[in-house]
């Protein structure tokens, strides 16, 4: 289900897999009507889709019924996105960042997702409430020229 607004968008997937392209196909909708350009559309569908896919696949061992809450929120000169889980408790900003001048080979496999997520925008909380894990991310839309 997902709920389109002027300002905000809001999404609630099962956590398989399958809904990828859904969520991807949501979240270019929401930013063609916001009038978001096509950098921060192809930044938000990497994030969207790094995390989606690490929760999929390892936030919900031994979770029956996974849910994933994206909602995305137009302020101003800033898009917010909070990514909410009911996966195991992780802290993605408790990882170290990768090497990225090793060689693929001598690279350890993982982390390359968290660090989009940080490099792509310009602030990230992270908070456990209950059984839910909370990311929460703020991107400017002003050219770093402006």
């Amino acid at each position: 289900m997902n709920n389109l607004s002027k300002n905000n968008f809001h999404i609630l997937l099962k956590g398989a897999l399958e809904e990828i392209d859904y969520l991807s196909l949501a979240i270019e909708r929401f930013c063609e009507e916001v009038g978001l350009d096509a950098l921060v559309k192809n930044q938000v569908n990497l994030i969207l889709e790094e995390l989606y896919t690490n929760t999929a696949n390892y936030g919900f061992k031994g979770i029956p019924s996974g849910q994933v809450t994206i909602t995305l929120s137009l302020l101003g000169d800033k898009l917010e996105i909070t990514y909410q889980d009911n996966g195991i408790a992780f802290n993605p900003l408790e990882m170290d960042d990768p090497d990225l001048l090793l060689s693929l080979d001598d690279r350890v496999i993982g982390g390359l997702g968290v660090f989009f997520v940080k490099t792509m925008t310009d602030k990230v909380t992270y908070a456990r409430v209950g059984e839910f894990n909370y990311l929460t991310m703020q991107k400017s839309l002003l050219n770093k020229s402006d």
